[in-house]
């Protein structure tokens, strides 16, 4: 059809050209006739892209429809089991015991420790631990430097709703054969007359509130006993007393703190051959504290009262403040308070383990108490403090030996002394490495005689290192600077000091796990083995060891 429709259009073209009337073609030149007047007229116009429709093509629509049914399905729903948790590390089992026995190359009883306890349960708490040393040297010509200590401790705790009733029985025994006397005047042989030793034994009971939510009313309230016996010295002493802690949230306009009563009491009994002392010391503090985001400042007043012959009543206002430029990482903070506290053999020997001499009861008052640095962290595993400390003590115990009597008896004398105090502590918690490292450097002002026994300067480290979770190793050192020591009274009854050399003692230990129950373990002190000397006169013992084993259960 298409082809037909072309060849007549060719045709019909043709046609037009070959008139007369239209013009001649001669070569390429185009001649028209006529008086040179032309006319036109639009036409169709043709498009490029003609439209042909076909007929033949049959247009058809088709139709659908749905019809409602329903199938039953065979889909089941599978349960989604609990995610497992990693662990980056073995969980600890707990045991309810552990036994330790140990040896050492002195002839002397071993070393063992046993604990036991109920952990944690749901309405009640208990347990006891029991342990014992004792060892032995020679030191300075003396063969029988022995020292022993003995702790036995009970506990109990019972959990109701709202509160949780505690005691506790708390009981050391320590001795030791004094190698510090003079054997041109002390028969050395008779080992009974060198024998000094000294329980103490604390019980406590109380009850305090399980508080959950801050702001909500809390207490704490314990009666305490503390017993100290010395049979040698003659020496006892009985202190009953009541500590209490009250504290909630008081809610003013325009804003909220936190209010804390404490109150306390307490009857001390000092006697011996040569003085008997007898006295009450009623406390009582109020503090208001608000803490925030940024800051924590605590303000209150501290108040204590002493019937003894010289009825005496103190009291001492205290701020504390912590001020947080970026939070768990840098931190400033400053105290000012002041401190009251009636010093007796059961303080004297927490000091200086080797009074031997009868000494009556202190009245010390700590006029002012100021602290003030930096403290923060590095990172995670990481903590530093650093600052400085001023302290004005009146009455302030000094430890003295003057070995012109035969034994080399510590006394005491008492003295107003002034501290000033720098000090940088670092910690570091890892995984695997953990250690400690602090130090202080003091200056003493004392007015009337010495610093004696006062280093200033004074530095520790402690660090562990766990090998695979089977060996655990650690050391420890310290590090005292030179101390001043009595050498005599003058005849004007003026001190005449000497020099003790600076301390410096080094330990390691070393653990291994065999299993998670059983182990063994290696103790070495003063790896340098110096014959140091803490307090005048009583050498500590050179290089010395104990090994033993432990078993959980």
């Amino acid at each position: 059809m298409r082809l037909i429709s072309l060849i007549l259009l060719i045709l019909s073209s043709s046609s037009v050209f070959s008139q007369e009337d239209t013009g001649v073609i001669n070569s390429s030149e185009i001649k028209m006739t006529g008086d040179g007047k032309l006319t036109y007229k639009y036409g169709a116009k043709i498009g490029d892209d003609p439209i042909f429709k076909d007929t033949v093509k049959v247009n058809s629509e088709v139709g659908y429809s749905f019809v409602d049914k329903k199938v039953n399905s065979d889909f089941q729903v599978k349960a989604i089991n609990a995610p497992k948790l990693k662990m980056l590390e073995p969980l600890v089992k707990l045991y309810k015991g552990y036994a330790a026995l140990g040896f050492s190359d002195f002839k002397s009883p071993p070393y063992f420790d046993l604990n036991y306890s109920t952990i944690r349960k749901r309405h009640y708490n208990a347990g006891f631990a029991l342990n014992h040393i004792s060892q032995e040297q020679e030191i300075s010509g003396v063969k029988n430097a022995r020292y022993t200590n003995s702790n036995a401790m009970f506990f109990g705790k019972k959990f109701y709703k709202k509160s949780t009733w505690y005691s506790s029985l708390d009981y050391d025994y320590n001795s030791f054969r004094s190698y510090g006397f003079n054997n041109t005047q002390v028969d050395g042989s008779d080992e009974k007359s060198l024998l000094f030793g000294y329980s103490i034994a604390n019980l406590q009971t109380g009850l305090k509130s399980n508080v959950k939510k801050k702001g909500k009313f809390g207490y704490d309230v314990s009666v305490i006993y503390d017993q100290f016996l010395e049979d040698q010295l003659a020496v006892a002493e009985h202190k009953v007393g009541l500590a209490s802690n009250f504290n909630w949230k008081v809610k003013t306009n325009p804003i909220d703190f936190i209010m804390d009563v404490d109150f306390g009491s307490s009857y001390l009994n000092s006697a011996n051959t040569s003085d008997e002392h007898s006295s009450v010391v009623f406390d009582l503090g109020l503090k208001l504290n608000k803490k925030s985001e940024k800051y924590d400042v605590s303000i209150g007043v501290k108040s204590f009262f002493q019937t003894d012959n010289e009825r005496s009543l103190w009291a001492f206002p205290f701020i504390e403040a912590d001020y947080s430029f970026v939070k768990d990482v840098l931190h400033v903070f400053g105290r000012l308070t002041t401190d009251f506290s009636r010093k007796s053999y059961l303080d004297f020997v927490d000091v200086n383990p080797f009074i031997t001499d009868r000494e009556s009861v202190l009245t010390t008052v700590t006029k002012q108490d100021f602290m003030a640095g930096l403290k923060g962290a590095f990172n995670s595993k990481s903590s530093f403090n650093i600052g400085v400390r001023y302290k004005n003590i009146v009455d302030m115990p000094l430890y003295y030996n003057v070995g012109d009597f035969g034994y080399n008896k510590f006394q005491i004398l008492k003295d107003d002394v002034k501290q000033r105090q720098f000090f940088a502590e670092l910690m570091w918690d890892g995984k695997k490495l953990d250690f400690g490292v602090k130090g202080e450097y003091n200056i003493y002002d004392v007015y009337q005689n010495e610093a004696f026994h006062l280093p200033n300067v004074y530095g520790e480290l402690n660090a562990s290192y766990n090998i695979q979770d089977k060996i655990e190793v650690g050391t420890q050192m310290f590090f005292y600077g030179k101390q001043l020591a009595l050498e005599s009274f003058d005849s004007q009854n003026r001190a005449i000091t000497k020099d003790l050399d600076p301390i410096f003692d080094f330990n390691f230990n070393v653990k291994y796990n065999y299993s998670k129950r059983l182990g063994a373990f290696l103790k070495v002190n003063n790896i340098l083995n110096t014959k140091h000397v803490r307090w005048d006169q009583y050498s500590s013992y050179g290089l010395n060891f104990l090994f033993g084993v432990g078993y959980s259960f």
